[in-house]
C-alpha cells in the first residue's frame, strides 16, 4: 500500500458513555488539508480493551473543498495506549487503510494514512 500521509492529530475532547466511548481528533493532514473526526467505539468484552468502531470525518482542503468520510474499523487499548485500524471510505472516491497510534495520556494520535488499493 502507498503511504498517503503521516501527522500527528489532537484529541479534543473525550465522551464516555455506559456502553460506548467517542473520542474527537483534529489536525493537518497531507492532501487533505484540515481534517476534523470523531470515533464511537464499542467494547466486545467488559475489559473494554477491544473491539470496534464506527465515526465519520470531514476535512477543509486548501482550495477549499470539503471531504466528508465514513471510518470503521477495529481497536485494541493497552493501558494508556490504543491502536486503531481504520478503513475510510470518502465522497472523492478515496478509499484508505489508516493506522492509528493514541496516547490517551497526552491526547495525542500518531496517524499513517494509505491509499488501500495500491
Amino acid at each position: 500500500m502507498e503511504l498517503i500521509a503521516e501527522t500527528v492529530m489532537d484529541i479534543t475532547s473525550v465522551i464516555i458513555n455506559e456502553d460506548n466511548s467517542t473520542m474527537c481528533f483534529e489536525g493537518n493532514v497531507g492532501k487533505y488539508g484540515r481534517v476534523y473526526a470523531n470515533h464511537t467505539y464499542i467494547p466486545n468484552s467488559s475489559s473494554k480493551d477491544s473491539g470496534k468502531f464506527y465515526g465519520e470525518a470531514r476535512t477543509i482542503m486548501e482550495d477549499g473543498t470539503m471531504v466528508s468520510a465514513s471510518l470503521q474499523g477495529v481497536f485494541r487499548r493497552d493501558g494508556g495506549k490504543m491502536n486503531i485500524l481504520s478503513l475510510d471510505d470518502a465522497s472523492n472516491g478515496d478509499q484508505n487503510y489508516v493506522r492509528l497510534e493514541i496516547d490517551l495520556l497526552d491526547k495525542k494520535a500518531k496517524v499513517s494514512v494509505y491509499d488501500a488499493w495500491s
